[in-house]
């Protein structure tokens, strides 16, 4: 039997859960995604003057980039996996689905994504556990 994971994941975190036939690893990994709250432009000093806006383009690109690394990151650490499931409550487990799916080159087999809302460490280690068929 080889190792299966389990990863539980939103854009702040990650667990992931390492299950093989001696023992159970967790690992949480922070993804240092910044939360961008773009606030309005401003008005120059005449009273008909130019607005200055403020693009919301950069911030995006720049949450595009840190999703991307928090995913590869994610990936690195589950290459060695024979089987993989993810879940999580939020759209972050869609962007892992969806790198995963596009790496022809991806080792472990994608069993299943699904949602699930917030859960204790326990909680997430029972539900891989439970999902796998895992008896220890």
């Amino acid at each position: 039997m080889g190792t299966h994971t389990g990863i539980w994941l939103d854009y702040k975190q990650a667990f992931v859960i390492n299950l093989n036939h001696e023992h159970v690893e967790m690992e949480q990994i922070a993804s240092n995604i910044e939360d961008f709250h773009v606030k309005g432009g401003s008005r120059s000093k005449e009273p008909w003057g130019p607005m200055d806006k403020n693009s919301d383009t950069k911030y995006l690109e720049r949450r595009n980039h840190q999703i991307a690394a928090f995913v590869d990151v994610l990936k690195n650490k589950v290459k060695d996996s024979q089987e993989l499931y993810i879940f999580g409550p939020a759209e972050a487990k869609i962007s892992l689905e969806k790198a995963i799916l596009e790496d022809k080159n991806f080792k472990p087999q994608l069993l299943s994504v699904e949602t699930s809302g917030q859960l204790t460490e326990n909680q997430m280690i029972a539900k891989v556990k439970e999902f796998f068929h895992f008896i220890h």
